[in-house]
């Protein structure tokens, strides 16, 4: 693919102060104005504190247009010439149109792929798909929503999608997760291209940590209930409503009347997970319930929710929540 055209030159967008900091924002028609118009804010809100450090937004478009998006028509600063002066990229989330807006804006994709190396990219959401197409993302950990993981996998199976944390950071690349995780993402970069101090101030302004754990904490152990085998439904409602209960396999077979074998096999064609798994899972979900509206000792809760061994279902539940039950209390209470 050839680099977008320069032929008219670079945008001149004036002189250059002391400590001051290019940014580049994507705008397309696919874009979310929630995500847009968050990222355009954090830095507005770092220009209005005291200190060193100033931001200049640049609003970039494919082509250099106003931008036609469902909800008005947003302007720009210009075409995609403009990254190759920029200090930081971001791309705001398209929802559920990172596959279109890839379509949709290939000069965009490739200045992606033709940044230098030192220049920052902060994906937000499924912005990571215009990065994951430029090709920069091959063999490398990426994350976006929890919800939309799958299929970003889907079409870059070369990137290495991991949905539990809020921030994948590869050397000059950032990839955040779903909605308020892209703050994250541009708090870092203002600690890459600023200090520290500048980054904790800023979060503060913003009422939020630097980091705020992993995205894990989000996503619901028990999945989503698209599938349409009945028999299996009904058995995930039994494991839910008595998780408490001592299940073993041939239990759970005989409650929808199939062998334990055809049970596997039914059970994680429709779930994606095991029966056993499934089990564990409504335990966990069980236990966060009792953590956040209890006052029970965590051995207690680990009993109730069908576990004997507190230490078993606290190795478990921190494999599965991303922090210990203790932890999950103090941040629930």
């Amino acid at each position: 693919m050839d680099k977008p055209s320069q032929a008219s030159g670079p945008v001149d967008v004036g002189p250059r102060r002391r400590q001051q900091r290019r940014v580049g924002v994507f705008v397309c028609e696919q874009v979310s104005l929630a995500s847009l118009g968050l990222a355009m804010d954090v830095f507005r809100m770092a220009n209005a504190m005291p200190g060193a450090y100033r931001f200049e937004l640049l609003r970039v478009s494919n082509d250099g247009a106003a931008v036609a998006h469902p909800d008005g028509l947003l302007t720009v600063d210009g075409d995609a010439s403009l990254l190759f002066g920029v200090d930081l990229v971001v791309v705001p989330s398209m929802w559920t149109q990172g596959a279109d807006a890839v379509q949709r804006n290939g000069r965009l994709v490739r200045a992606l792929r033709d940044l230098p190396e030192h220049v920052l990219v902060v994906t937000m959401c499924t912005g990571a798909h215009m990065l994951a197409a430029s090709g920069r993302l091959s063999g490398k950990r990426a994350t976006t929503h929890w919800l939309l993981a799958d299929d970003l996998q889907a079409r870059y199976p070369a990137v290495h999608v991991d949905a539990a944390d809020n921030l994948a950071l590869q050397g000059s690349l950032i990839c955040s997760g779903g909605s308020l995780a892209g703050v994250d993402a541009c708090l870092h970069a203002v600690q890459v291209l600023t200090d520290r101090a500048t980054a904790r101030r800023l979060a503060a302004m913003l009422v939020t940590d630097l980091r705020r754990g992993p995205q894990s904490r989000f996503v619901p152990s028990l999945g989503l209930r698209h599938h349409a085998d009945k028999g299996m439904r009904r058995l995930q409602d039994l494991l839910e409503s008595r998780c408490d209960e001592p299940w073993a396999l041939d239990d759970m077979a005989a409650q929808v009347c199939v062998s334990a074998r055809t049970l596997q096999r039914r059970f994680r064609a429709a779930t994606g997970m095991t029966p056993v798994q499934y089990l564990q899972a409504a335990r966990i979900e069980r236990s966060k319930d009792l953590l956040e509206a209890e006052r029970l000792p965590v051995p207690e809760v680990a009993a109730r929710v069908g576990y004997q061994d507190r230490v078993a279902c606290g190795r478990l539940f921190k494999k599965m929540v991303g922090m210990s039950p203790a932890a999950y209390r103090q941040k629930h209470r």
